[in-house]
């Protein structure tokens, strides 16, 4: 199943299990919101890389005593083991659901999950997405491809740089290539935003392989943490203050867009953004106070 069909799908109703497969992480992000909001009345049970199948098993088999079903979410390692998870789905607990996620472009071998590509969608798919989420603005056709082209297909990145257009061309009606050209971020900006946001999430498997991918470009360490930082820094405050998204963006220097999004993105898990802002601020002392360094810091942001 693409993407694209997951919202339609669930109207009919929800599979006992999902595979949600795929390098677009704001796409993945999104796919577990669709499935939550389709099981609102479901208790959630979220477990990171290291939990084993007898831990999602015994989850997906406890019955709630609050609710009447149970929503279990599950990061996958580089080589996860199935063993215990498809017995289980031979006959799963009827309401219950599990959804599985692998930052891998390709899917698993998991018999009786449904899968859903959450890899970059195709222009043909995303022009028309790009076009509907500014409405009443317009955008030609080619600006939107442009987009697409820039970004690489991630809905991540487009999303983020359509927000900040609508800032810039508030009063504009029609976007032409020559109004985004000038403005759109770029990859290496886009990769360090995504190692900020695979940190928080604690995903380390996914952090790890962008952080190899920015090394192997002779990116500077110090502007990856630097921008690590900022992201952190972003966040908290968007996470830990109620004050109107201008004010906070003026503080920040950064789009009240940034600040909107950022509230959206990490408003659930307050405490976790916390802890981890407090964190880096440490280990930046650390780095100045020459007491570590930046790859070794960057290694325990990630492996915390």
């Amino acid at each position: 199943m693409e993407f694209a069909q997951l919202k339609a799908s669930l109207k009919n109703g929800i599979a006992p299990a999902y595979l949600l497969y795929g390098t677009d992480y704001f796409l993945i992000n999104k796919a577990v919101s669709l499935i939550q909001a389709a099981m609102s009345d479901a208790e959630l049970t979220k477990y990171g890389e290291e939990a084993t199948n007898d831990e999602i098993v015994t989850a997906l088999a406890t019955t709630s005593f609050f609710t009447t079903a149970r929503l279990v979410v599950a990061t996958l390692g580089d080589k996860p083991s199935f063993a215990g998870i498809n017995q289980y789905l031979k006959n799963p607990v009827a309401g219950n659901t599990l959804v599985l996620i692998t930052y891998q472009e390709k899917p698993l071998n998991i018999k009786d999950a449904t899968p859903v590509n959450c890899n970059p969608m195709s222009a043909e798919i995303l022009v028309p997405l790009i076009a509907k989420q500014i409405a009443p603005h317009q955008i030609t056709r080619d600006a939107a491809n442009y987009l697409v082209e820039a970004t690489g297909g991630y809905y991540t990145l487009i999303d983020n740089e359509l927000n900040k257009f609508l800032a810039f061309y508030q009063d504009l009606p029609v976007w032409g290539v020559e109004h985004l050209q000038p403005y759109l971020t770029k990859t290496l900006d886009f990769q360090i935003y995504e190692l900020g946001a695979a940190i928080l999430a604690h995903q380390v498997t996914a952090a790890a392989k962008i952080l190899a991918w920015l090394y192997s470009t002779n990116t500077n360490e110090y502007a990856i943490f630097g921008g690590v930082v900022s992201q952190m820094r972003r966040a908290y405050y968007a996470t830990a203050s109620t004050a109107d998204i201008n004010v906070v963006g003026k503080m920040l220097g950064c789009s009240p867009y940034a600040i909107k999004y950022s509230r959206r993105d990490y408003g659930a898990n307050a405490a976790a953004v916390k802890a981890c802002y407090a964190r880096i601020l440490e280990l930046e002392y650390q780095i100045k106070a020459g007491q570590t360094t930046v790859t070794a810091a960057l290694d325990a942001l990630i492996y915390r």
